[in-house]
């Protein structure tokens, strides 16, 4: 799996709503964008779980988060792998448990970076 398919799948945080799905008062979408600033889909987020969706709205799978661990699964169930997070840095593995990239939260605004520190995404919640 691609690191930029991890990170659309990972990403949680924006403004703007999905067309026809309605939102509890307790959820937030959010908007993702690659490092050129293109987009890499929306998430909404309502308790514990994320559900993701490409840029052309297709299911992209899903997050639960316990504690400061959050499960990736994609969107046939299966885990893809998981995110552990400490302060403000989050480390995300894949499935065999190899580090594919860090993020970094800073007020909105959270960067990601590939394992060479490269940026290759961010996502602003609002």
């Amino acid at each position: 799996m691609k690191i930029t398919r991890i990170i659309q799948i990972l990403i949680v945080s924006s403004a703007m709503a999905l067309p026809g799905m309605a939102q509890a008062a307790d959820s937030k979408t959010s908007k993702h964008t690659t490092s050129s600033g293109a987009s890499a889909g929306r998430s909404v987020t309502q308790g514990n779980t994320t559900k993701h969706y490409s840029s052309s709205g297709a299911s992209a799978g899903k997050s639960v988060t316990q504690g400061n661990t959050t499960k990736h699964y994609d969107k046939t169930g299966k885990v893809t792998g998981k995110s552990v997070t400490q302060g403000n840095t989050t480390r995300t593995m894949d499935a065999s448990g190899k580090t594919v990239a860090k993020s970094t939260t800073s007020g909105n605004t959270t960067t990601h970076k590939d394992t060479s520190g490269r940026t290759i995404g961010k996502t602003v919640t609002k």
